[in-house]
């Protein structure tokens, strides 16, 4: 498990320039997270290459000539689509829904994209929201 707010306080990422999408769900208290993936602008992301962070040569990038950068437990995103899922990168960070001072994903938004990704883990990701959004 990771603790996601230690984490984005390490990174200092600058407001307005990044939103967490993958460690939303631990931002909102429905579940733990293992990792940290984080949507940045195209100006953010060349900083961060720029600064060190790894583009990813894991073969599933390589096949699908997917972008991304790999530092310790957090990815780096420059997009977020998936299949028929099209998010606006600085839409999706203008409506972050804030805490602790961070900016994370919309439930909504995450469960439109994880029905997309469609895996098993994905599934039951979906049902631990639509149940936290009828709580709220």
């Amino acid at each position: 498990m990771i603790d996601i707010f230690k984490e984005l306080k390490k990174l200092k990422f600058p407001n307005g320039e990044y939103l967490v999408v993958g460690g939303t769900m631990a931002g909102h208290g429905i579940r733990e997270a293992h990792d940290l993936d984080i949507l940045v602008t195209p100006n953010l992301y060349q900083k961060l290459l720029k600064q060190g962070y790894k583009q990813c040569k894991c073969k599933q990038c390589l096949n699908t000539s997917r972008l991304m950068l790999k530092k310790d437990k957090v990815d780096i995103l420059p997009n977020l689509i998936f299949k028929n899922y099209i998010g606006d990168t600085n839409k999706l960070i203008k409506n972050a829904d804030i805490i602790k001072g961070y900016p994370f994903l919309k439930i909504i938004e995450f469960i439109k994209f994880k029905k997309e990704l469609g895996r098993l883990k994905d599934l039951e990701d979906i049902k631990l929201m639509k149940k936290y959004l009828r709580k709220k």
